[in-house]
């Protein structure tokens, strides 16, 4: 869904006519773009150090092998989206010298020959945000397994792990429902609208 956000961003930079005007969306989209790269870098950042937090848990060490193999690749996905983050910022300095910094970013963006974004730049540019998706998925995961174990193994009767992990279900389930309910509305409908209200179309 963000892609499809991305790339439809980008091919109204491409049909802008106006040089003026393009420039100045092309500068404002870089900014954002920059903006985007520090925010993603400073949240995985927050969530390589709860993994490695829970990683010490007194819990860890008896719970099933999976939670350990999601945490630690959950670690893995943050550290790389750092980097590659980084490098991005990088990239997007070199841009900050030319003396047409809007058209060699449009040059950047646009497919070779067509005037269509280029789907390599956009993959590119969307892997920091994919990774730190990837590494906070894998890290609730394996927290939903620690916290679900009692589910499924039994035998410990009505405790409070049981207890536990039915109202944290609850949560999981309450939290996953608004999360859908939010994508729903942004990518099903605002942008839809948006799009519309602009003689286009969302992808």
């Amino acid at each position: 869904m963000p892609t499809h956000n991305r790339s439809y961003v980008v091919q109204q930079l491409l049909n802008i006519t106006s040089p003026e005007h393009r420039d100045k969306a092309v500068l404002a989209w870089e900014e954002n773009e920059k903006t985007q790269l520090n925010y993603v870098s400073v949240a995985t950042t927050l969530i390589a150090s709860v993994v490695t937090s829970s990683i010490q848990w007194s819990q860890t060490a008896n719970t099933h092998w999976m939670v350990l193999v999601l945490w630690y690749g959950s670690l893995f996905l943050s550290i790389w989206c750092v980097i590659i983050a980084f490098h991005l910022s990088i990239m997007f300095s070199a841009f900050d010298v030319n003396a047409d910094r809007a058209g060699r970013i449009l040059d950047m963006l646009r497919q070779m020959d067509r005037n269509e974004p280029n789907r390599k730049c956009l993959w590119t540019l969307q892997v920091p945000i994919s990774l730190f998706s990837w590494g906070a998925i894998s890290y609730i995961i394996g927290l939903a397994v620690l916290i679900l174990r009692p589910l499924w193994e039994g035998g410990g009767g009505w405790g409070i792990g049981l207890q536990v992990a039915i109202l944290t279900l609850i949560y999981g389930i309450v939290t996953v429902v608004i999360y859908v309910a939010v994508a729903s509305i942004i990518y099903g409908r605002f942008l839809p609208e948006l799009a519309k209200r602009s003689g286009t179309t969302f992808p």
